[in-house]
């Protein structure tokens, strides 16, 4: 059996160990993601980021090539700019485009089994720059 006192401090080591520690604060919608242009027929499966990037995963029941073809559409309108595309190593279409600065990563891959689409949109907080000087407050 191990005495009292070394029993006492491994457990204050795992505890310390185990947290306490808050998670990182996940970057807002509204701050990564300020204007989601969403696919036909959209479904948000999935949410991840940071506090500097958010990326939201949507699935479509529209084949992946038109979901592409509406994408590279909407990025030449308005506001958007269509900054790069291109295909990635497994094959995805992926789209970077920017709108009042603010970036919008699109990656569209087929859905599993060829069943519909799937979206990955990634936006990151951007620090835009402010002629009055003042600070904007962070967002809580």
């Amino acid at each position: 059996m191990i005495p009292s006192p070394i029993r006492y401090l491994a457990l204050c080591t795992v505890l310390a160990a185990c947290g306490g520690d808050k998670p990182p604060k996940m970057a807002s919608m509204a701050e990564a993601l300020p204007s989601i242009p969403f696919p036909p027929d959209p479904t948000i499966v999935g949410r991840a980021g940071g506090p500097d990037a958010l990326q939201l995963t949507v699935r479509s029941t529209v084949p992946a090539d038109k979901v592409a073809e509406y994408y590279r559409g909407l990025f030449k309108q308005g506001e958007w700019r269509l900054l790069n595309d291109a295909r990635d190593a497994d094959g995805a279409t992926v789209l970077l485009a920017q709108q009042h600065g603010t970036p919008l990563w699109v990656r569209i891959r087929a859905g599993d089994e060829g069943q519909g689409t799937v979206v990955e949109l990634n936006g990151a907080v951007v620090e835009h720059a402010d002629s009055t000087g003042v600070k904007p407050k962070p967002a809580t």
